[in-house]
């Protein structure tokens, strides 16, 4: 094999195996949306309160005796 086949080779493999590994638009966006599936599901599962406000003065205040 001459080097000019070999490089010629070796490109071809390159390109085959970017097609293997490289991620489709939808494959990506399908990935975000059970990201955002599983965030909620695990944040309505943990039972934290969902605060409407931002901010520190939002937080319940400590009790005192």
């Amino acid at each position: 094999m001459s080097i000019a086949h070999a490089v010629a080779a070796a490109g071809l493999a390159a390109l085959a195996t970017d097609r293997l590994h490289k991620a489709t638009e939808t494959e990506i966006r399908a990935a975000e949306r059970r990201v955002i599936e599983r965030r909620t599901q695990a944040e309505a599962a943990s039972g934290r309160r969902a605060y409407t406000e931002r901010g520190r003065h939002a937080a319940p205040r400590p009790a005192r005796a």
